[in-house]
This record gives structure tokens, C-alpha cells and sequence, in this order.
């Protein structure tokens, strides 16, 4: 998927930047790195150019910039709904965060099934079933 086909409000884990000479030096310039979170922001009026958000900053980027631009579609874990079987794709936080939720088997690469939703959360690992509080909910992105 390209990152110009992503709509306003969704989040997306970058994947591959191409592009030739000046445009891939500018996007990597911008922080639009492999492994990287970007969130579509906003749509001008007129259709180009997207606001996109990325490591806390807003960025403009034109269609044909975009179109350059890899991504694999995410949600964070608040916003997958009772029942469903998820994988961990990245945990965005520290590593005292990173290792508490290790320790109830909430890691990159690991399933996860939601038996509630939000406030707080339940949740489902192969090492026990855990709450999980609004805030970590936001933290943690699946697929």
C-alpha cells in the first residue's frame, strides 16, 4: 500500500521509501524512515498537498511524494473491537513500558485476542489474561 492512499485519521508503519535523488534525500531528511509511524492528518481542499504526522511532528507531503512511500496499515489496540485475534506489530514507548508488557506476553510478533473493550481493556496471551488501561491501549499497534 502507498502512503498516498492513506485517509485522514488512520496510522501506518512505513515499510520502503523509494523515490530518485532529490525526492528520496528529502524523505528520509523528514524522518520517513523503515519502521517509522506516520498518521494522515489532514487533506487540503483542493486534494494535495497531506499533512502527516510523524514522531510528534506535522509534515507536508505532495501526492506524487507520497506515492514514493511503503506502508503497512496499523490500529492501535484500543480501537480493535471484543473478540477479535490481533499481532503485535509495534509497542510505542520506553523500555520499562516495553518490558512490563513483555512480561504478560504483549511483545512485537506475539498474538494478542481482546475479550473486552476499553476501560480497562481485557485482553488474552498465551501467558494469561491481562487489563490493559486506555493508556497502553494507545501505546501498542496491530494488525
Amino acid at each position: 500500500m502507498k502512503l498516498s492512499e492513506l485517509n485522514p485519521g488512520e496510522t501506518a508503519l512505513v515499510i520502503h521509501v523509494g523515490g530518485n535523488g532529490a525526492v528520496h534525500r528529502r524523505l528520509l531528511s523528514m524522518g520517513i524512515l523503515p519502521g517509522t509511524v506516520i498518521r494522515s492528518v489532514r487533506v487540503s481542499p483542493l486534494g494535495d498537498p497531506v499533512i502527516y504526522e510523524i514522531r510528534g511532528s506535522f509534515i507536508s507531503l505532495r501526492r506524487n511524494e507520497a506515492e514514493e512511500v511503503e506502508i503497512e496499515k496499523i490500529v492501535p489496540l484500543h480501537l480493535v473491537p471484543p473478540g477479535t485475534v490481533v499481532k503485535v506489530v509495534l509497542i510505542d514507548g520506553g523500555m520499562g513500558f516495553i518490558q512490563n508488557l513483555s512480561k504478560m506476553g504483549i511483545s512485537p510478533g506475539k498474538v494478542v485476542e481482546v475479550l473486552r473493550p476499553c476501560c480497562p481493556m481485557l485482553v488474552r496471551t498465551p501467558t494469561g489474561s491481562f487489563p490493559i488501561g486506555k493508556g497502553m491501549a494507545y501505546r501498542i499497534y496491530v494488525r
